[in-house]
């Protein structure tokens, strides 16, 4: 009975949410290994494989996403037809697999990358110092590395794409030795491991798929950021600059009034109150509005009103309710009793009474 060596891992189904088992790849026992295309992988498109009591074993063994194991199994001969054929093809469903080729990074021939030098530097001589620096490559990219906790994955392959199409990198293999060149270290082992499994002679969108798969930012945090990201102080252009970078990131298909509405709910209220939105219409318009708002402020000169300081003794007199206003039924009247409005002016034949000021005649009674 012939035996084959099934790579099985724990992934993510189509709802994120739950797990699945894949069958990635078939090593015969002369270890030549085979991939299984990813239509293909989903252990529901392999009935008659995974009653074998050797996945039995694999299914109580994967217990998180991302494990992984390779376990040799004896197949009976209806099973062993449905993927490998007469003449010794491996298949599946009658299609026929791929050979891996094993590879790594290292493997990665300096003259096939400058050839893809020579297309960046548009078809010219490279000189001698550019063949001794492969990192000519990352100057002519108009790219920065991608960093996996800073930079949304989606946005940042499709700006990868377009720079590859610039300079007539097209064909899969280019694109997927250009990829090593962006990638950090914390990159670098999917690289590795995506070398390994798929090798350079492949598409280029299983690379995308994997790429977006592992990288993507499935959480809410980066769109609540750029949603209520805010102006609090400093240049108004460089936070309209900044919040519009940051709604792009998460949504390069927002259309312009959308994106112009959203910069402009985060400015102060008096900023907003000076700004027509029928006018706002893009946001080079809006730019334009900000920057001449803050042009006309800076010469606009700055009043400050000086605080009188007070002791601690006046603060607490300040605090002290009035006594006379308290007698007369005005109540929470915080004042000192000095400065109070209906005091009693001790002066003779005079009496404060609010703003009037009543004289009283002083009679003498005489006797006859």
């Amino acid at each position: 009975m012939e035996k084959l060596q099934f790579e099985v891992e724990l992934a993510a189904d189509e709802d994120p949410k739950n797990n699945i088992m894949v069958i990635k790849s078939i090593t015969t026992e002369d270890g030549i290994t085979y991939l299984i295309p990813l239509g293909f992988q989903a252990v529901k498109h392999h009935p008659q494989l995974i009653k074998l009591p050797e996945f039995l074993k694999i299914k109580k063994t994967l217990q998180r996403r991302g494990n992984n194991r390779k376990v040799w199994v004896f197949m009976p001969s209806d099973i062993l037809a449905l993927y490998k054929d007469d003449v010794g093809n491996m298949m599946y469903n009658d299609y026929l697999l791929q050979e891996m080729t094993q590879v790594t990074s290292q493997s990665i021939t300096d003259g096939k990358l400058l050839e893809i030098l020579d297309k960046l530097s548009d078809k010219s001589k490279v000189n001698e110092g550019k063949h001794n620096s492969l990192n000519k490559l990352n100057e002519k990219f108009v790219l920065k590395k991608f960093d996996n906790k800073t930079t949304n994955a989606k946005q940042w392959l499709q700006s990868f794409e377009s720079e590859c199409v610039r300079f007539d990198l097209n064909s899969d293999t280019e694109r997927i030795i250009a990829l090593r060149l962006f990638s950090n270290d914390s990159e670098n082992d999917w690289y590795e491991s995506m070398l390994i499994k798929h090798g350079l002679n492949t598409l280029w969108k299983i690379w995308q798929e994997s790429f977006l798969k592992t990288f993507a930012d499935k959480s809410w945090s980066s769109v609540m950021y750029a949603l209520n990201f805010k102006h609090l102080n400093g240049s108004l252009l460089e936070y309209a600059l900044k919040k519009q970078r940051l709604l792009l990131e998460y949504n390069s298909d927002i259309d312009l009034r959308t994106l112009v509405d959203l910069i402009v709910a985060g400015l102060p209220t008096y900023i907003t109150n000076k700004l027509d939105r029928q006018e706002m219409t893009d946001p080079t318009l809006l730019f334009s509005a900000l920057r001449m708002h803050e042009n006309h402020n800076k010469n606009v000169p700055k009043h400050f009103t000086e605080t009188k300081r007070f002791t601690k003794p006046e603060m607490e007199n300040k605090k002290r309710t009035c006594q006379i206003c308290f007698k007369m039924g005005k109540k929470n009247r915080f004042h000192p009793e000095n400065l109070c409005w209906y005091k009693e002016d001790k002066n003779d034949g005079v009496k404060h009474c609010k703003n009037l000021m009543l004289e009283i005649d002083q009679f003498q009674d005489t006797k006859n």
